[in-house]
């Protein structure tokens, strides 16, 4: 990996680019809710780039051996939850209580279980699946980090990667729809370790990635391919729940993003300028929020019976400035303290250097609308 690929800031190592490329995921994932575009894979994406930027988080503070636990959960409860109830506040103004039914769910952050379960509040709320996915990954995989020895860390991860797609054609008869399959930790956790394989990677050697770098460009461009066939030809092979359609098919789905994740760390020219474009970081920056709220505007809006590009322009104009304002009113204060009101842009660091209070969320991403319903049904 040259100097180059990536940007150095004084302070501590930093990777602009997944800035910029969580901006993608985030607009990939409105899109999919805002105008029915097949971006799906753009929950995946922040699945890969949260278990890169975790791991190499918790690799850091092993190393340091000190304040390993107490660090990092209270670094990801100031993240997390201000928004979080903050969106439980606005929902429940504008939609009512009907998550309270179901209150457990929210409150241990396992709404995934709920949804699998078809026990969940309002659909604009679903997109907190996800959240719930990396949360439980939280609690489990910091133990693996400080169990586990750095050296054979990667083949844990590689073993997940090779073992949850078998464990997804396993599982297919236990359900009678994919959702299940979509939804629940286990089933996801090879797109988390790809990202910790990828961290492990870095860390031990920053060039380590220069060689697979042409063939990331070439495992993107023939996922994507897979991907379009499939949309093209079988517009419901996703919602199928076969064992192919549940291992194969998102397995496609991680060959794509990891592709994505390391063309951006290996990324030079107009791709790193793209990436760097003070637009795009600054919608990562504020992209977990973004992520959050969005589906409750558009579900505010729909009733309205817009034109579906005015609908969704609004919702993105509405999901803006909504995040930009609880990022500057209390977001960034949390993260940074009182270096938050001096603090530019979050980004990034490369593991295995020490992070100058950086962002490490990688919100996820919202689910999808149930094959052959609308938009007022599970998002």
């Amino acid at each position: 990996m040259t100097a180059s690929a990536l940007p150095l800031a004084p302070s501590h190592s930093r990777i602009v680019q997944l800035d910029g490329l969580r901006a993608i995921a985030v607009l990939a994932v409105f899109a999919q809710h805002a105008l029915k575009a097949p971006l799906w894979m753009g929950v995946d994406l922040f699945f890969v780039l949260s278990g890169f930027l975790i791991s190499g988080i918790l690799l850091d503070r092993k190393d340091r051996g000190q304040s390993y636990f107490r660090y990092f959960y209270a670094r990801r409860a100031r993240r997390i939850l201000p928004p979080y109830l903050l969106l439980m506040v606005v929902s429940s103004l504008l939609f009512g209580l009907a998550w309270a039914q179901h209150w457990y769910w929210y409150a241990f952050f396992a709404t995934n279980i709920g949804d699998a379960l078809n026990q969940s509040g309002h659909d604009s709320l679903n997109v907190l699946w996800s959240l719930a996915v990396e949360e439980q990954f939280y609690i489990v995989w910091p133990f693996v980090i400080l169990l586990v020895p750095e050296r054979l860390l990667g083949y844990v991860a590689a073993a997940l990667i090779v073992l949850v797609p078998v464990l997804r054609a396993v599982a297919t008869p236990w359900f009678d729809s994919f959702w299940p399959i979509y939804y629940l930790t286990p089933f996801r956790m090879d797109l988390l370790a790809t990202g910790a394989l990828l961290a492990v990677a870095v860390r031990r050697n920053r060039q380590a990635l220069e060689p697979f770098k042409w063939l990331a460009v070439l495992g993107f461009f023939a996922a994507l391919a897979v991907l379009a066939w499939l949309h093209l030809h079988f517009p419901r092979f996703r919602a199928a729940n076969t064992p192919l359609s549940n291992a194969g098919l998102y397995s496609v789905s991680l060959v794509l993003c990891t592709s994505v994740v390391v063309i951006a760390l290996q990324s030079k020219g107009i791709v790193k300028r793209l990436l760097c474009n003070p637009v795009l970081v600054y919608i990562g920056t504020i992209s977990y929020t973004i992520y959050l709220i969005h589906l409750s505007v558009l579900y505010v809006l729909w009733p309205l019976h817009l034109n579906r590009y005015l609908s969704a322009g609004c919702a993105l104009a509405i999901t803006l400035a909504y995040a930009s304002i609880t990022w500057f009113a209390f977001e960034k204060r949390l993260i940074f303290g009182a270096r938050g009101k001096n603090q530019a842009q979050v980004s990034a660091h490369v593991p295995g250097h020490a992070p100058a209070q950086a962002q490490t969320h990688a919100p996820s991403g919202g689910s999808v609308a149930r094959a052959g319903t609308a938009p007022q049904s599970r998002a």
